[in-house]
This record gives C-alpha cells, sequence and structure tokens, in this order.
C-alpha cells in the first residue's frame, strides 16, 4: 500500500441522489479540484473514468464501506455505463448506492480493490457506537467555517442546475473538511507505513485496537508455526465463572470493610460477565464503588493543595493491563502457555527496550498490541477470546488498589483520600510522612509484581472523578472531563467527545489556575467558535427556529451549531406532534455558516456562559452544597412547623382520638408540649 501516499493521491466525495450524480476530488500535494457530473444532458462518465484511471490512491471518510464500492462498480461496468445516457447512469449508479448501503460491510473485496483506499472513519474507529463520529461533528470539533448537511434527500429529483451547484458546493465542503483531518491523521498514518515496512502488516485502514490484535496474531504464528487462518477461529468460550478462582493469592485486607468486599467477591458465580458485579463500601469517610467497569471513588468537590506541611501525590500503574497478565500468568486458555512466553518476550519487553531507543514506530505498534490483549480477550469476534482472561485481569487491578489504599490509609497518619480511579490512586498527606507513604508503596509493588509512577501535584482542583484539573509541581497542567478545553481533547484525539462552549473551560481553568474572574475572561474572549454549542437531531427528529411568540417558523438543518444570544430566536426539535426546547427559557443564533464581525456585534448572551461557569465554580467551592443544605434546612424547617402547627390544633386544643394522636404526635413535640391522653376508641356492644 505504500502507492497509497505517492503523489497523484485524491481527497474525495461522492453523493448519490435518485437522479443525479456527483463526484468531487482535491489532490493531496497540489490542491487541484476535480468535479463531475451525472444528470439530465451533462454526462461527466467519460472524464470521471480517465481521472480514475490516473489515480494512485484516494482518501476518503467511511469510503470503504460506501464511496469506494461505487466507484469500483462504475469502473468494472464502465463499458455498459458508457452506452447509456447521463439519466440512466445516474439512476444505475443511485440503485447500486442503496444496495450498498444496505450491507454491513463493503462490497468488495480487499485482494480485489483497483484503486487503494485511505479511510479515515475507519482508521479512527468512528464506526464503533460508542466513538461514531459524523463528518459534521469533525467539522464542528475543527470550527470549520461551514456546517453543512446534504441540501436534498436522496430520493428527491433534481431538477435544475442551480440545485445540482448547491450539491457540488455542498460535496466541495465535505472534501475540504475530510482533507484537514486527513492532515491531523499524520501521525497514525506514518506508524500504520511503518509497521507494514517492518513487519508486513497490512494495516492502513485499520484502527489501533486491530493493529495491536493482528500484530499479536502475526508474531504468536511466527513463533508457533501454526497458520493464521486457523488461529483467527479459535476461542474459548465459558459458562460459568466463579470469582473465587479469579482473585490473585496475595490479595490480603486487614479492616473489616475490605475483608466484606472481598467475601461478597468470592461468593459470586455468574453465567454472563457484563454487568456480573457492583459493589459500594465506605471506608474513613471515602467511598469504593467497584464493578465491572473498574473501580472509582472521589472526595467531595474542592480544591486540594500542597504547601509546606502537605503534599497531594498521584501514583499510577504503569502499564496496567499488561503487567497485569504478566504479574498473574495470564494468558487465553486455547493459545496455550507459549502465549504469555510471546507476549512478555515479543511485545512487552521489546517495546520497552523500543521505547528507551527511541523507536517509535516499534514502540507505539507494541503498545497497541500489548493493551488489546486485555479488551479483545472479551470481544468474541477475537481470536484473543477468553472471557476468563477479561475477569482476572480486572478483578486483579481492582483488588490491588483496594490493597494499596488501605494500606496507606491504616498506616499513613492524616493522609487523606482524593481519588481512585482505574490504574492508580491519588492522595493528601502530611509532607512529613512522604517517606513512609513511598516505603508501603515499595512494599505493594513487592506483593503485587507492580510498579508504580508518581507525581506530585501543586493542586488538584476537583469536581468528580471524571473531572478535575492537576498542576505538578513544574506547572504541567492535566485536564479532564468538564474542564478539558477543545485544544486538548482535539490533541488527545478525542473526537467523539462533546464539542460544546469551550469558553466555560476556559474560563473556569483560569480562574482557579489565574485567580481571573470568569466575567473578565468571557467578555475579552474573541474567538465565536469557543461560544458554540453543537446539536444533532436524532433519526426521526428536525429542527427549527422560531420567534418568542412562535412566528417566523425556520426549518433548521439536522446537524446545527450555534450560540446564545440575547437577541436570538427559540430553538427547537420536532417529531410528529412532539416540540422539545433545545434550550429552554434561552434564545439563540444558528452559526452553521461563519460569518465575521467584531465579537460585540454577536449580540452574545454572557450571562448564559457565565451562569454556566458558576454552576462548575460553585460545585468545587462548596456553595452548591452549602446551597442544598440551607434548601434542606428550609424544607426541614417548614415541616416541623406544620406538624407542630397540626399537633397543638389536634393534640392541645382538644382532646385528640387515638387516630389523630397516632397520626400527629412526634417525640420531641411531646416532649416540648407535654404528653396528652388520647380519647379511647368508641366500643359499641352488639
Amino acid at each position: 500500500m505504500e502507492e497509497v501516499l505517492d503523489r497523484g493521491v485524491w481527497v474525495y466525495d461522492i453523493e448519490t441522489i435518485f437522479n443525479c450524480f456527483t463526484y468531487t476530488a482535491l489532490n493531496r500535494e497540489t490542491k487541484e479540484i476535480k468535479q463531475f457530473v451525472i444528470w439530465n444532458d451533462r454526462n461527466d462518465i467519460y472524464n470521471l473514468l480517465i481521472h480514475l484511471s490516473e489515480c494512485k490512491g484516494q482518501i476518503g471518510f467511511n469510503s470503504i464501506s460506501f464511496d469506494y464500492p461505487i466507484i469500483h462498480y462504475i469502473i468494472k461496468e464502465r463499458t455498459n455505463l458508457l452506452k447509456l445516457t447521463a439519466d440512466q447512469v445516474a439512476k444505475k449508479i443511485y440503485k447500486k448506492a442503496q444496495d450498498t448501503i444496505e450491507k454491513e460491510y463493503s462490497s468488495v473485496k480487499e485482494a480485489e480493490v483497483i484503486i487503494p483506499q485511505l479511510d479515515l472513519f475507519q482508521i479512527h474507529h468512528f464506526f464503533n457506537k460508542s466513538r461514531m463520529v459524523s463528518l459534521k461533528k469533525l467539522e464542528i470539533a475543527l470550527q470549520f467555517e461551514n456546517v453543512q448537511d446534504m441540501p436534498y434527500h436522496h430520493t428527491q429529483k433534481i431538477a435544475t442546475k442551480e440545485q445540482v451547484q448547491e450539491i457540488l458546493d455542498y460535496n466541495l465542503n465535505d472534501v475540504e473538511a475530510t482533507s484537514v483531518f486527513y492532515e491531523k491523521t499524520i501521525d497514525k498514518i506514518e506508524l500504520r507505513k511503518g509497521l507494514l515496512k517492518k513487519y508486513g502488516l497490512n494495516c492502513l485502514n485499520y484502527p489501533d485496537s486491530k493493529i495491536g490484535e493482528q500484530l499479536m496474531l502475526k508474531l504468536y504464528c511466527q513463533y508457533t508455526g501454526q497458520d493464521e487462518e486457523v488461529v483467527k477461529k479459535q476461542r474459548t468460550r465459558r459458562h460459568i465463572f466463579k470469582f473465587s478462582e479469579c482473585i490473585p493469592s496475595y490479595v490480603d485486607f486487614k479492616t473489616p470493610e475490605f475483608k466484606e468486599l472481598l467475601e461478597y467477591i468470592k461468593s459470586i458465580e455468574v453465567t454472563e460477565l457484563k454487568e456480573s458485579f457492583k459493589y459500594s463500601f465506605t471506608y474513613k469517610d471515602f467511598t469504593f464503588d467497584l464493578g465491572t467497569g473498574g473501580i472509582h471513588g472521589c472526595i467531595k468537590s474542592g480544591v486540594y493543595m500542597s504547601d509546606n506541611e502537605g503534599v497531594v501525590v498521584d501514583c499510577d500503574v504503569a502499564s496496567l493491563y499488561p503487567s497485569l497478565a504478566l504479574a498473574n500468568y495470564l494468558y487465553p486458555e486455547h493459545l496455550g502457555e507459549v502465549f504469555f512466553k510471546i507476549y512478555e518476550e515479543g511485545i512487552v519487553k521489546p517495546r520497552l527496550e523500543a521505547k528507551k531507543n527511541g523507536d517509535k514506530v516499534m514502540a507505539d505498534g507494541f503498545k497497541l498490541s500489548a493493551n488489546s490483549v486485555y479488551g479483545k480477550s472479551n470481544s468474541e469476534y477475537s481470536f484473543l477470546y477468553d472471557p476468563l482472561y477479561t475477569l482476572k485481569t480486572t478483578l486483579a487491578g481492582q483488588l490491588s488498589l483496594c490493597m494499596l489504599s488501605e494500606m496507606l490509609m491504616t498506616r499513613v497518619p492524616g493522609l487523606i483520600m482524593l481519588q481512585v480511579n482505574t490504574d492508580g490512586i491519588s492522595v493528601q498527606m502530611p509532607i512529613e510522612h512522604k517517606r513512609l507513604y513511598w516505603e508501603i508503596c515499595k512494599e505493594w509493588e513487592v506483593l503485587t509484581k507492580l510498579t508504580l509512577e508518581y507525581v506530585a501535584y501543586e493542586r488538584m482542583i476537583i469536581r468528580d472523578v471524571s473531572s478535575y484539573i492537576a498542576v505538578d509541581m513544574k506547572g504541567k497542567v492535566k485536564y479532564k472531563g468538564t474542564f478539558k478545553p477543545t485544544s486538548e481533547v482535539l490533541k488527545d484525539g478525542e473526537y467523539h467527545k462533546s464539542f460544546n462552549q469551550n469558553i466555560v473551560a476556559l474560563a473556569v481553568s483560569d480562574y482557579f489556575l489565574k485567580d481571573v474572574p470568569v466575567e473578565d475572561t468571557i467578555k475579552a474572549h474573541t474567538n465565536i467558535y469557543d461560544f458554540c454549542k453543537t446539536f444533532n437531531a436524532s433519526h426521526g427528529w428536525t429542527c427549527e427556529t422560531l420567534d418568542v411568540d412562535e412566528t417566523n417558523i425556520v426549518p433548521q438543518q439536522k446537524n446545527n451549531r450555534y450560540f446564545l444570544s440575547v437577541a436570538g430566536k427559540r430553538f427547537r426539535k420536532t417529531k410528529e406532534d412532539k416540540k422539545i426546547e433545545i434550550e429552554a427559557n434561552k434564545l439563540v443564533t444558528i452559526f452553521n455558516k461563519y460569518y465575521e464581525k467584531p465579537i460585540e456585534e454577536y449580540d452574545l448572551d454572557y450571562n448564559y456562559y457565565i451562569e454556566e461557569c458558576f454552576k462548575i465554580i460553585h460545585k468545587v467551592d462548596g456553595t452548591e452544597e452549602k446551597r442544598d443544605l440551607e434548601l434542606r434546612a428550609e424544607r426541614e424547617k417548614l415541616k416541623r412547623e406544620k406538624e407542630e402547627s397540626n399537633y397543638i390544633e389536634f393534640c392541645i386544643n382538644k382532646q385528640p382520638t387515638m387516630r389523630q394522636y397516632e397520626m400527629y404526635q412526634r417525640p420531641w413535640l411531646i416532649e416540648k408540649h407535654g404528653e396528652v391522653e388520647p380519647k379511647p376508641p368508641r366500643v359499641v356492644k352488639g
């Protein structure tokens, strides 16, 4: 596939409508644009075929599953298509497109591909439901000037040249967005080229997890001499899981709370791992939550600092899943003990050596392979499938961190647990106990055969276990969740995350880290994109804007970028008779197409963004908790006043019946007003 990245490579996209077909391509190097149309009396099929014959490679978004099968069909059927009218060709291509959509996978086998493909959708694993990202969402994430939905439904008959031009403009916009995203993907592509060159692994369009799996397969078969096709069919299926058989021998607890956890886990026997266990317990005011998804726990929201008296320290298990496998001698049963040796000698150790030597291709490739074993061990579609491996790994990780937590909490005076998550623990402790902390961690490392990596933080601003800011002693900032600005999300390749009102994350961070009032940050900011939010209407729903008085209803596209504005429009989604406000009691301006003006002329609703900031700030600084306590106290006060009023009316001012006494008496009321004698129930003799 080396030729895919040579000259003559085009970024491309197609549109297939009932009676119209368009093809747009942008040359990766020269930026030349080519567009072809098959509609009415315009039949560019001949020139399109010439262009395709000269293509050395094509770059697309979801092209392997959709665009390329259509292109492949056009090339294979060229003799017949050249004899037809434009209308006939367009309708044949449309029928092929609909047939292709119905198929779950590409209808073209890899060995039969004529023009090599590079599919960004595949590389980024966007076909995974939990990571699915549309090109429109990418356009919003990349702050693209034009976020545009297809202007016509694919079943609609295109009647005018103006409509065709609209489609071509839309087509080009998507190609330009794909080209920008390609530039963001260069590192991933270079890794795949390097693996092809070094190991003969043809993985150009593989997501990271599949690269790791396939590299593991190749190394395993090379070592054992087995045929890849035979090994790929192997699985170990389990019918019952006894958790007691999956607990590492070194796991041991000293306190009743942790011992109860262990006894509970030992008692579990299930036939299905999904949602198989969930357990919460509290020790020294810190709550641990364990389950199939991992371990989590977090202190209440707040700012936790290091100073002359105390220090905030985080320790994480280095290479958690590979390390757990090596420490506990884990391997998929059907692949035998030899798998463990290959995993250790052929993957983990060479990766560490490559990292030490600065060999990025080998280090990154083997890292993917090392981590993929745990994930793929729970996928019945993988040759690594053995869910017992999954269970043993997750239990070993969670129980090991519980051991470390207990050791630290019971033996380090004054230590406060801040967080525990899948691979590490954050604490705050008196500075004089740093040595004791380190010695306990080393003791734990000997017991578990795991290695810890440490970071001392100058401060942690914590909203919850998933959202915090951590600043290390050198000033390096780590953002998570709500606090993470768009630039960091994009740097980490988390395109599946929501891209909403980046200004809030920026303003809140400056508030906590630089003592800048959020009002100052928000009102001084000039990038309109950072004020934008997004809404994507799901299947069956449409969007519309309207005036406050419900006049001037304007249909909007399904994918929308917008900002909150003082003199904007109401914004809602509709489906049949259902109408749901997107921003209740607020006004918005749709901003799918960028238009430039001074920031103050966008008429931004600054108060909205300021309020959004304070929702986070008040969660962290305790204002929200204080307000909740005050509201709870007020409700309790009103409740007691009502109870006292009833007691006085029905039990003090007159002799109560037995029923009234039972309803209105309370110990605190009796203590305050004295005991009363209820009237005995009337007895009727028959």
